[in-house]
Protein backbone atom coordinates (compact mmCIF):
# COMPACT_ATOMS: atom_id res chain seq x y z
CA UNK A 1 0.00 0.00 0.00
CA UNK A 2 1.15 3.54 -0.84
CA UNK A 3 2.53 5.72 1.93
CA UNK A 4 4.72 8.78 2.44
CA UNK A 5 6.65 9.09 5.67
CA UNK A 6 7.82 12.35 7.25
CA UNK A 7 9.50 13.00 10.58
CA UNK A 8 6.21 12.85 12.52
CA UNK A 9 3.61 11.62 10.04
CA UNK A 10 2.60 8.82 7.72
CA UNK A 11 0.38 9.68 4.77
CA UNK A 12 -1.37 6.63 3.37
CA UNK A 13 -4.37 5.69 1.29
CA UNK A 14 -7.70 5.73 3.07
CA UNK A 15 -9.44 2.44 3.79
CA UNK A 16 -13.21 2.12 4.33
CA UNK A 17 -12.58 1.24 8.00
CA UNK A 18 -11.05 4.72 8.57
CA UNK A 19 -14.60 6.14 8.80
CA UNK A 20 -14.82 5.90 12.61
CA UNK A 21 -11.65 8.01 12.98
CA UNK A 22 -12.31 10.56 10.19
CA UNK A 23 -16.04 11.17 10.81
CA UNK A 24 -15.60 13.02 14.14
CA UNK A 25 -12.94 15.25 12.57
CA UNK A 26 -15.13 16.25 9.60
CA UNK A 27 -18.11 16.74 11.94
CA UNK A 28 -16.13 19.24 14.03
CA UNK A 29 -17.34 22.83 13.44
CA UNK A 30 -13.82 24.20 14.07
CA UNK A 31 -12.33 21.95 11.37
CA UNK A 32 -15.08 22.65 8.86
CA UNK A 33 -15.48 26.39 9.56
CA UNK A 34 -14.08 27.38 6.14
CA UNK A 35 -15.27 24.29 4.23
CA UNK A 36 -17.63 24.78 1.30
CA UNK A 37 -19.72 21.87 2.59
CA UNK A 38 -19.82 22.68 6.30
CA UNK A 39 -19.76 19.83 8.80
CA UNK A 40 -20.25 16.33 7.40
CA UNK A 41 -22.38 13.44 8.64
CA UNK A 42 -20.95 9.93 8.89
CA UNK A 43 -22.68 9.07 5.61
CA UNK A 44 -21.13 12.11 3.89
CA UNK A 45 -17.72 11.25 5.36
CA UNK A 46 -18.02 7.69 4.01
CA UNK A 47 -18.88 9.15 0.59
CA UNK A 48 -15.77 11.35 0.85
CA UNK A 49 -13.58 8.35 1.71
CA UNK A 50 -15.11 6.45 -1.23
CA UNK A 51 -14.32 9.40 -3.53
CA UNK A 52 -10.70 9.42 -2.29
CA UNK A 53 -10.40 5.69 -3.07
CA UNK A 54 -11.93 6.29 -6.52
CA UNK A 55 -9.36 9.04 -7.12
CA UNK A 56 -6.46 6.66 -6.28
CA UNK A 57 -7.75 4.24 -8.91
CA UNK A 58 -8.42 6.92 -11.53
CA UNK A 59 -5.36 9.16 -11.06
CA UNK A 60 -2.92 7.38 -8.74
CA UNK A 61 -3.34 10.10 -6.11
CA UNK A 62 -5.97 11.74 -3.95
CA UNK A 63 -6.47 12.87 -0.39
CA UNK A 64 -4.53 10.62 1.99
CA UNK A 65 -5.05 9.73 5.62
CA UNK A 66 -2.63 11.59 7.91
CA UNK A 67 -1.40 9.34 10.71
CA UNK A 68 0.44 10.82 13.70
CA UNK A 69 3.32 8.40 14.26
CA UNK A 70 3.66 8.91 18.00
CA UNK A 71 0.10 7.63 18.70
CA UNK A 72 -0.64 5.84 15.40
CA UNK A 73 -3.78 8.01 15.31
CA UNK A 74 -5.56 9.22 12.17
CA UNK A 75 -5.60 13.00 12.63
CA UNK A 76 -7.01 14.17 9.29
CA UNK A 77 -6.20 14.18 5.61
CA UNK A 78 -3.86 15.80 3.13
CA UNK A 79 -3.48 15.22 -0.58
CA UNK A 80 -4.11 16.34 -4.11
CA UNK A 81 -7.42 16.49 -5.94
CA UNK A 82 -8.53 17.56 -9.39
CA UNK A 83 -10.67 20.72 -9.39
CA UNK A 84 -12.16 22.95 -12.07
CA UNK A 85 -11.24 26.58 -11.38
CA UNK A 86 -12.39 29.23 -13.85
CA UNK A 87 -12.87 26.48 -16.49
CA UNK A 88 -9.31 25.17 -16.04
CA UNK A 89 -8.46 21.72 -14.68
CA UNK A 90 -6.10 22.18 -11.75
CA UNK A 91 -4.32 19.96 -9.24
CA UNK A 92 -5.20 21.28 -5.79
CA UNK A 93 -3.69 20.47 -2.43
CA UNK A 94 -6.10 20.16 0.45
CA UNK A 95 -5.77 19.28 4.11
CA UNK A 96 -7.80 19.11 7.29
CA UNK A 97 -6.45 18.20 10.70
CA UNK A 98 -8.05 17.66 14.10
CA UNK A 99 -7.75 20.88 16.18
CA UNK A 100 -5.64 19.08 18.83
CA UNK A 101 -2.91 18.95 16.16
CA UNK A 102 -3.09 22.58 15.00
CA UNK A 103 -0.22 24.97 15.59
CA UNK A 104 2.46 22.28 15.58
CA UNK A 105 3.58 22.57 11.94
CA UNK A 106 1.92 19.26 11.03
CA UNK A 107 -0.23 20.66 8.20
CA UNK A 108 2.91 22.25 6.73
CA UNK A 109 4.83 18.98 7.14
CA UNK A 110 2.08 16.96 5.44
CA UNK A 111 1.50 19.53 2.68
CA UNK A 112 5.21 19.87 1.94
CA UNK A 113 5.61 16.09 1.56
CA UNK A 114 2.49 15.95 -0.63
CA UNK A 115 3.73 18.73 -2.93
CA UNK A 116 7.15 17.08 -3.25
CA UNK A 117 5.50 13.75 -4.11
CA UNK A 118 3.30 15.40 -6.76
CA UNK A 119 6.26 17.06 -8.44
CA UNK A 120 8.58 14.05 -8.24
CA UNK A 121 6.23 11.14 -8.91
CA UNK A 122 3.65 12.73 -11.20
CA UNK A 123 5.81 15.43 -12.79
CA UNK A 124 3.17 18.08 -12.12
CA UNK A 125 4.24 21.46 -13.43
CA UNK A 126 2.27 23.25 -10.73
CA UNK A 127 -0.11 22.72 -7.83
CA UNK A 128 -2.60 25.21 -6.44
CA UNK A 129 -4.10 25.86 -3.04
CA UNK A 130 -7.68 27.07 -2.67
CA UNK A 131 -8.31 29.05 0.50
CA UNK A 132 -10.98 31.18 2.08
CA UNK A 133 -9.40 34.64 2.54
CA UNK A 134 -10.40 34.61 6.24
CA UNK A 135 -8.59 31.31 6.89
CA UNK A 136 -5.31 32.91 7.90
CA UNK A 137 -3.86 29.67 9.32
CA UNK A 138 -4.32 27.89 6.00
CA UNK A 139 -2.91 30.88 4.11
CA UNK A 140 0.21 30.61 6.32
CA UNK A 141 0.56 26.90 5.49
CA UNK A 142 0.36 27.62 1.75
CA UNK A 143 2.94 30.39 2.08
CA UNK A 144 5.27 28.21 4.18
CA UNK A 145 5.30 25.52 1.49
CA UNK A 146 6.28 28.12 -1.10
CA UNK A 147 2.96 28.96 -2.71
CA UNK A 148 2.35 32.49 -3.93
CA UNK A 149 -0.93 34.37 -4.10
CA UNK A 150 -2.23 34.39 -7.65
CA UNK A 151 -5.78 35.76 -7.63
CA UNK A 152 -9.19 35.95 -6.05
CA UNK A 153 -12.01 34.13 -7.83
CA UNK A 154 -15.42 32.58 -7.23
CA UNK A 155 -15.53 28.85 -6.51
CA UNK A 156 -18.86 27.12 -5.77
CA UNK A 157 -20.44 30.53 -5.22
CA UNK A 158 -17.85 31.82 -2.73
CA UNK A 159 -14.88 34.11 -3.03
CA UNK A 160 -11.63 32.21 -2.58
CA UNK A 161 -7.96 32.93 -3.07
CA UNK A 162 -5.82 30.85 -5.38
CA UNK A 163 -2.21 30.23 -4.42
CA UNK A 164 0.16 28.47 -6.82
CA UNK A 165 3.50 26.74 -6.65
CA UNK A 166 5.29 26.06 -9.95
CA UNK A 167 7.76 23.21 -10.20
CA UNK A 168 11.34 24.42 -10.45
CA UNK A 169 14.41 22.28 -11.00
Amino acid sequence: MFSIETKRLILREFQPQDLHQLAPILANPQVMKFSLTGILSSVQTQEKIDSFITSYKAFGFGKWAVIYKESNQLIGYCGIAIEQIDHVTEREIGYRLHPNFWGKGLATEAASATIQYGFEQFKFIDIIGIVNPANTASVRVLEKIGMKYEKATIFHGREIYIYRLNFTI
